[in-house]
């Protein structure tokens, strides 16, 4: 998505930026004189710079390590205004006379200058609005107790829902080395309800520059890899765990065979329940090629060695004993059990979460 050349390039501007660093140049009206003003980072705690005001106006300064929403407070107001920016010149305006002290009272501030953000003010005042229509009619629909209600709110919910998704497109397209653009594709994902990663990584891939290099893209990446991590049509992520004799299997020792890599626990009620027909299906197909390879939840040896006891379990089986920080659950990012995944030969994963017939039927068709 991003090319090298593309960075390189795009390195020496931005490293002269982050020389320079960001300034905030505010002139407010009417604030009282010594009164403090700062930028906070992730917390009020986390103040990267602060000044004093003179006569109405302060400035703040400093260096900033990513583009990224931070938090302008100004205390004598009881006023924070959320202001997006890397190294970037802003000025901030506005009149407090007679707003300050007992009367402290929200100021409308007017925040200007060049960066990333004006980008931010456009996502609050034209695309946000619209998703929270989304939001509205999802609820009024969910809420509806007749049918001419839910209908009529239907039919908002979608056109809201197009008009939404419009926006973003068009605002991706039109800034693709925005920071804002990346920020945009994390909260579109995070308010998506069906999660549609595909549509998520299409539109990543126009992004580029600054887009790139900011927490929010590097969120929506991990998104994209996590979605990839044990998906039909991609390569299985090898992995070495114990035996229950506590030698070392590796999933690449399989490789020329189809394994079934089963993730189940001696506590899992519903993976007890599946473990015959895996059963079944490993005596069926176990002289064409066909195994199975489990990996355990468990917490304790005993129990997990009683259990491949009592339910038959016959092939190999390995566990870290680390409950669900399972190393090997976590690397494919199994988020429930029972889980499987069928890999061929060449270590592609062909199959998920095939259980019972549909199990069967699956390797009756690859083992012809």
């Amino acid at each position: 998505m991003k090319r090298i050349v593309s960075a390189l390039l795009l390195a020496l501007p931005v490293a002269s930026i982050a020389q320079n660093g960001f300034t905030i140049q505010g002139n407010i009206k009417g604030l009282p004189d010594n009164s403090l003003v700062y930028l906070a980072g992730n917390s009020e705690t986390d103040t990267i710079a602060r000044d004093y005001v003179k006569k109405g106006s302060f400035l703040l300064k400093g260096k900033a390590d990513e583009t990224n929403t931070r938090m302008l407070a100004i205390p004598a107001l009881n006023q924070q205004q959320v202001v997006f920016m890397g190294n970037d010149a802003l000025t901030v305006t506005g009149d407090a006379t007679g707003k300050t002290g007992a009367n402290a009272t929200p100021v409308e501030l007017a925040v200007a200058g060049t960066g990333p953000h004006q980008d931010y003010e456009e996502f609050i005042y034209y695309i946000k609005p619209l998703y929270d229509y989304v939001d509205y009619y999802r609820q009024l629909m969910q809420n509806a107790r007749i049918r001419e209600s839910k209908d009529s709110a239907m039919i908002m919910l979608n056109t809201a829902y197009t008009l939404y998704q419009t926006s973003i497109d068009r605002f991706v397209n039109r800034k693709p080395a925005s920071a804002m653009s990346a920020l945009l594709l994390a909260y579109s994902y995070d308010t998506d309800p069906n999660k549609d990663v595909s549509l998520l990584e299409r539109r990543f891939a126009t992004l580029k520059g600054d887009a790139l290099n900011n927490r929010f893209a590097k969120g929506v990446q991990e998104v994209i890899a996590t979605s990839k991590a044990g998906a039909i049509g991609t390569q299985a992520i090898p992995f070495t765990q114990n035996d229950v004799d506590g030698k070392p299997v590796s999933l690449s020792q399989f490789k020329g065979q189809y394994v079934l890599v089963d993730f189940w626990a001696s506590w899992c009620g519903p993976c007890r329940m599946e473990n015959p027909n895996v059963v079944a299906a490993y005596k069926q197909f176990k002289d064409k090629g066909f195994t199975v390879l489990g990996v355990s939840l468990d917490q304790t040896k005993d129990a997990w060695v009683k259990a491949i006891k009592a339910d038959n379990l016959t092939w190999t089986q390995v566990s870290d004993l680390k409950y669900w920080n399972n190393e090997v659950s976590r690397a494919y990012h199994i988020e429930s059990i029972p889980s499987n995944l069928l890999i061929d030969p060449n270590g592609m994963i062909i199959g998920k979460n095939l259980r019972g017939q549909e199990l069967l039927k699956k390797l009756s068709e690859v083992l012809k």
